[in-house]
């Protein structure tokens, strides 16, 4: 049974990692001068090849064919074949990640990376190769056999793949998730990401080698083909790496059908502060009856999300006069208590206070009482972010604030007893 998942996950990583090649290939026909597409290629071509030796059918086969083709290597050369084969396109994946590096991004810049990975990748190869062949490996059905001592020489040639395929993955990982960091919100940045991604389940793949290792010294022989659990590894690899190559290509779609979803969810999370506002502030609603209408389609989600910003922003503006100025520090006061909130971060005190100055001007708006400005009191308005997406997060903190805060609650229960005060 573990045999059988193991040939379906091998074989299915390696048709969806062919394909997925060819069709990045064909979709990138106008861009082949990029150097970064030529690794993204070879490295695709090269797993493709490897994943198609690796399964235990392919072995099986292989040994049902006697002697021929391997009997003149002098040694069982299929588990070679796709060691090497991966080998090589972890080590194309180091030099893609050292191609879409800015020139800064390097220490001795990109060209120089380039040739320093390229001659690592060749030594490994190299050196690995010769240490199979000194191996004097056979092939036994599934097994890669080696006697007596020269087992440690095909310990040492797991060892030097295991090392390197690690290295080149971690630096895949890191340079790529560097340069994710770099990018702006967008397809190609979520792409790099589920890239450096791929490389965790990438470094469990590769953990299999261990077993080989406790095989070869315990008994002289490992099993040349890959175990379930690897081959269902390298499927989730060849997945996420797939989906992270080819992300600018489905990205838009995607993109196109998530934003109204989106905008829909943040336009209910926006409802109970821009209800209360409105309670107050009526004015601030644009053409209820459009806005309503426009719900429906598939841009107007997108548009009444934007509408009920500017609405929600109308109405803080119209109760700035009713902020009370010493809110700042009452939210400090009430979440530095033993009973209060501690909020930790900058941002959830600032939406705290936001929030808080919403609900202390309700109620002094409620009450008819407008506060003399006063700058020294330390109460500043928010002026907005600088993005549409940005200003949306922020207001769904405030939002949220607003609704479930116990500093907020404090800070309106101490405004309506200060009015009751005064008018009494």
């Amino acid at each position: 049974m573990s045999d059988r998942l193991a040939d379906v996950a091998d074989y299915l990583a390696c048709l969806i990692t062919l394909v997925g090649t060819a069709a990045k290939a064909l979709s990138d026909r106008g861009r082949r001068s990029d150097p970064a597409l030529r690794y993204v290629y070879a490295s695709g071509l090269c797993l493709g090849l490897g994943l198609a030796t690796t399964p235990p059918a392919t072995f099986t086969a292989v040994s049902g064919l006697g002697s021929w083709p391997w009997s003149w290597f002098g040694f069982g050369c299929l588990r070679l074949v796709s060691d090497e084969l991966e080998l090589l396109a972890v080590g194309f994946l180091a030099m893609l990640a050292y191609s879409i590096q800015p020139p800064d991004g390097i220490r001795s810049g990109v060209r120089g990376g380039l040739r320093r990975q390229a001659a690592i990748t060749a030594g490994a190869f190299l050196l690995s190769v010769g240490a199979y062949v000194a191996a004097g490996t056979t092939q036994v059905g599934a097994l890669v056999v080696a006697h007596g001592r020269r087992r440690f020489l095909l310990v040492a040639y797991i060892g030097l793949l295991t090392a390197h395929l690690v290295w080149r993955l971690a630096v895949f990982g890191l340079l790529t998730g560097r340069a994710a960091r770099r990018m702006p919100p967008g397809a190609l940045r979520s792409g790099l990401r589920l890239m450096a991604s791929g490389t965790v389940i990438g470094l469990l793949w590769i953990a299999g080698n261990v077993n080989d290792v406790v095989d070869l010294l315990t008994t002289g022989g490992e099993i040349g083909a890959e175990s379930a659990a690897s081959a269902v590894s390298a499927l989730v690899c060849v997945v996420l790496m797939l989906a992270g190559a080819t992300a600018p290509a489905w990205g838009g779609h995607l993109a196109r059908w998530w934003r109204p979803l989106r905008a829909r969810y943040a336009y209910r999370r926006l409802e109970p502060l821009w209800s209360v506002l409105r309670a107050t502030v009526p004015a601030v609603e644009l053409l209820p009856e459009t806005a309503r209408a426009g719900r429906r389609t598939p841009h107007g989600a997108q548009f009444a999300l934007y509408r009920r910003i500017i609405e929600i922003r109308d109405g803080q503006l119209a109760l700035r006069p009713y902020v009370h100025p010493q809110v700042p520090s009452w939210v400090a006061e009430f979440t530095a208590t033993t009973g209060g909130v501690r909020l930790r971060r900058r941002h959830e005190v600032a939406a705290t206070v936001e929030a808080a100055g919403i609900a202390a001007a309700l109620e002094a708006a409620g009450a008819g009482h407008r506060y003399p400005a006063e700058p020294s009191a330390g109460y500043v308005p928010s002026e907005g972010q600088v993005g549409i997406d940005e200003e949306v997060a922020w207001l769904i903190k405030v939002a949220a604030a607003f609704t479930a805060s116990p500093a907020v609650a404090r800070v309106r229960s101490r405004v309506r007893d200060e009015l009751n005060s005064v008018r009494g």
